[in-house]
C-alpha cells in the first residue's frame, strides 16, 4: 500500500490566552512506496505520533489529505482504512489470555467479513508463529515479559491482515538488550509480509538500523527524507548532522578562505565548489563526525588532550578546542592506532567524507569538492 501525504497538516489551538497554536504538522507533502518500512525521527514533540495518529485516522488534519493508493482516506474512520497499530503501552487486556487478546479485532468484522470461531484461531495461530509466541498462547499478560507482551500487541494489529501497520514509540518500554532483539523482529516480521510499516521513534539508532526510509522531523516540519545512510553522509541541514550519530558530531566555529576550510589557525581542508570554482570568503560552521578524525603527527588539527577513553575495539579521544560549540567534542580512532600524547596535545588530519560545511545563517549545508 503505497501513502501519499498531501500537504497535511495539523494545528492545535493553545490553551493559554495570548499563546500562538501549536503547529504540530507542518504541510507534510510526500508518498511513502508501497512495502516499505518508513522511520518518522525526530526529539519529543516534534509531531512524529501526531503524523501517525492522522494516518490511523484518530486526529483529523487541519487541512490536507490523505491517500492509500489513489483512494483519498482523508474522512474515512480508522476502522475503514484497514490499518493495524501497536502503541507504546501495550494495551492488552489483563484478564483475557494471549490468544483471546490477539482475536480480539476479528470479533469487530461485520458482513462478509465476519469470520467463524475457527478462522479466528487459525489466524490468531498464524500471527502468533510469525511472531514466535505460539507456546504462549494460554497465559495471560501478566505472566509474560515486556518483550514477550509487545510481541503479542504486534500480533493483535497483524491478525486483520493489515495493508498499513503503525508503531508508535513500540520499544520504549525495553530494556536495551530486548530493544535490540525486539526491533531486529519488527524488521523481520516486515520483510516477510511486505506490509507498508510506519515507525515512529525518537531513537536516532533504532531509526538508521530498521528503516527503509528515515524521516527527520524537527517542530512539526520534515527536514530531511531518504534513506539512512544517505542522510547521516550527506545531511540537509546542521540539526540532521546533529541529531544523526552516536556520538554527535563535533561543530565548530569556522571560516571559508580563499578555497580553504579553517578552524581557528587550522586549515583543515581544501575545498571547491562542486564542479569547479572557488567559495567565496565567509564564516561557516564545522561539523566533523567522530569517525572523520585521524591520529597523524603532522596534522593540521590541532587540539588538547582531555581524556583517553579505552572502550576495546575502539578509543574514544575527548579534546577541547578554542572554537568548538559542542558540549563534547570527541574522536573515535581504532586502539590499534598509536596516538602521540606526550605534550597534551593531539594532531588529526580529517578525511573529507566525514567533515561538513554549513552556512552560519541558515544553517543548510554547503555541497563542496575536494
Amino acid at each position: 500500500m503505497k501513502i501519499t501525504l498531501k500537504h497535511l497538516t495539523k494545528i492545535f489551538p493553545n490553551r493559554e490566552k495570548g499563546k500562538p497554536d501549536v503547529v504540530a504538522v507542518n504541510d507534510f507533502d510526500f508518498s511513502i512506496p508501497d512495502g516499505k518500512l518508513v522511520s518518522l525521527l525526530g526529539p519529543s514533540g516534534c509531531g512524529k505520533s501526531t503524523a501517525l495518529n492522522l494516518i490511523c485516522g484518530l486526529e483529523k488534519p487541519t487541512k490536507g489529505q490523505i491517500f492509500f493508493d489513489e483512494t483519498d482516506v482523508t474522512e474515512r474512520s480508522p476502522r475503514d482504512r484497514g490499518v493495524g497499530m501497536v502503541f507504546q503501552s501495550y494495551a492488552l487486556y489483563p484478564h483475557l489470555t494471549v490468544r483471546k487478546n490477539i482475536i480480539y479485532p476479528l470479533k469487530n468484522f461485520k458482513g462478509d467479513k465476519k469470520l467463524t470461531k475457527e478462522e479466528m484461531n487459525r489466524r490468531a495461530e498464524e500471527a502468533a508463529k510469525l511472531v514466535q509466541i505460539s507456546e504462549l498462547m494460554e497465559r495471560r499478560p501478566s505472566e509474560l515479559s515486556g518483550g514477550q507482551q509487545q510481541r503479542v500487541a504486534i500480533a493483535r494489529a497483524l491478525v486483520k491482515m493489515p495493508e498499513v501497520l503503525l508503531l508508535d514509540e513500540p520499544l520504549s518500554n525495553l530494556d536495551a538488550r530486548l530493544r535490540l532483539q525486539t526491533r531486529e523482529e519488527i524488521r523481520r516480521i516486515q520483510q516477510e509480509t511486505g506490509i507498508t510499516t510506519i515507525f515512529v521513534t525518537h531513537d536516532q539508532e533504532e531509526a538508521m538500523s530498521i528503516s527503509d526510509i528515515m524521516v527527520v522531523m524537527k517542530s512539526g516540519t520534515l527536514h530531511q527524507m531518504g534513506e539512512p545512510q544517505e542522510i547521516y553522509d550527506s545531511p540537509a541541514n546542521l540539526f540532521v548532522a546533529k541529531f544523526l550519530g552516536t556520538p554527535p558530531i563535533n561543530v565548530f566555529e569556522g571560516r571559508l578562505e580563499k578555497g580553504t576550510v579553517y578552524i581557528g589557525n587550522d586549515a583543515v581542508l581544501k575545498i571547491r565548489k562542486p564542479g569547479g570554482g572557488d567559495f567565496s570568503d565567509m564564516p561557516v560552521y564545522v561539523g566533523i563526525r567522530p569517525e572523520g578524525f585521524m591520529p597523524d603527527a603532522e596534522g593540521s588539527f590541532v587540539a588538547g588532550l582531555k581524556a583517553l577513553e579505552v572502550m576495546g575495539r575502539d578509543t574514544s579521544v575527548v579534546f577541547t578546542h578554542d572554537d568548538t560549540v559542542s558540549e563534547v567534542t570527541r574522536a573515535i580512532i581504532s586502539s590499534k592506532k598509536g596516538l602521540n600524547t606526550g605534550d597534551g596535545v593531539v594532531r588529526f588530519s580529517v578525511l573529507p567524507e566525514k567533515l561538513h560545511i554549513f552556512d552560519k545563517e541558515t544553517e543548510t549545508r554547503i555541497p563542496f569538492e575536494v
